[in-house]
């Protein structure tokens, strides 16, 4: 019984033992996610609008939710020299949470797939909460009514 088990994993004349070949092309290398950044907001804010500026690398989508809808622009983003920019509107008097998503597109190098995901986050690239709080008040003008005196009688 051996004499077989050492036949086969050793060959023999007959049936030669075969070693399986390296495979030609290497394994695709594990990548790395892409930068997703936000620049932090402005609040509070006595506009009805606010441009949030998002640094995704190799980005298609941008999409943000907050309790004033869902905005979205599609586009070639870079991270560095090309971010993308989403207007978001506002709502008076609230206190609005953003959520931001960023798609990564799907690139091939060398015969290996990158990207094809999303990417989520609610904190502005220092850690902070990406929250607006929309004011009315910070854009009301005030009047107040002008008293003139005789400087002569108040003397």
């Amino acid at each position: 019984m051996l004499t077989g088990i050492l036949s086969a994993a050793l060959g023999s004349a007959e049936h030669p033992a075969t070693m399986a070949a390296p495979p030609l092309d290497p394994p695709c290398p594990i990548p790395t996610q892409e930068l997703f950044l936000v620049d932090p907001v402005t609040s509070p804010t006595g506009q009805l609008t606010q441009v949030v500026t998002v640094r995704l690398g190799n980005g298609e989508a941008v999409t943000i939710t907050a309790e004033s809808g869902t905005f979205a622009t599609h586009g070639d983003y870079d991270a560095y020299s090309y971010p993308a920019t989403v207007t978001v509107a506002l709502l008076t008097d609230t206190v609005h949470r953003l959520e931001v998503f960023g798609k990564v597109k799907v690139v091939e190098h060398d015969g290996c797939i990158y990207g094809g995901y999303t990417l989520h986050t609610d904190r502005d690239r220092f850690g902070a909460p990406l929250t607006i709080w929309q004011r009315t008040y910070l854009t009301r003008t005030f009047y107040l009514p002008l008293v003139f005196r005789n400087v002569a009688e108040s003397r």
